[in-house]
Formats: structure tokens, sequence, C-alpha cells
């Protein structure tokens, strides 16, 4: 148990802001099958690309709530890592501080 923990908080953020910002871009995507149908000529290809479509509508709002609690959990960390180096440092100057 004598090894350090060494978190890099900074990196931990970076991660978290880019997280976020894929999962902002998952959600700003459209509907991938709007508007292809006619131009596809074909009723069965046009069926195919739906399905897809819908498929992948329910696919990218389940990885978009997965994007959204893996941020969460990085922030989180970033928090309780810099609440932690609070409490070291205080706990410190108290014990350099005492007579």
């Amino acid at each position: 148990m004598g090894e350090r923990l060494r978190a890099d908080q900074t990196r931990i953020g970076e991660v978290a802001a880019q997280i976020t910002q894929i999962g902002t871009d998952f959600s700003q995507a459209t509907t991938l099958a709007e508007g292809y149908a006619s131009a596809l000529g074909s009723a069965q290809l046009a069926g195919v690309l739906s399905t897809f479509a819908d498929s992948w509508s329910i696919h990218r709002q389940r990885l978009i709530d997965d994007l959204s609690q893996q941020a969460a959990l990085a922030e989180t960390a970033v928090q309780s890592y810099h609440g932690t180096d609070e409490q070291l440092a205080a706990a410190l100057g108290k014990r350099e501080a005492a007579p």
C-alpha cells in the first residue's frame, strides 16, 4: 500500500467534456431515412432503410444515455479528487502549524 495514487484531474475533466460533446453530436444527428424513401426506387429497400433507421434511433438514444452517465461519473471523479486534495492540504497545514 506504499504506492501513490495519481489522478490527472485536468485530463479527467477534458475527457468528461469530450464525452459530453460526443453525446451532443449524437443527439443532434437527424433520422437517417427521412426524405430518402422516394429516391430509393424500391419499397422493399425503403422499408429496410426505415427499419434500420428506427433501430438506430433506439440504439443512439441508449448510447447518448450511456455517454451522459460516463461524463457525469468523470465529473464526479474530478470533484472528488479535488475535494480530497483540499482536505489533505488542510490537514497537512494544521499539522505543520501545530506546536
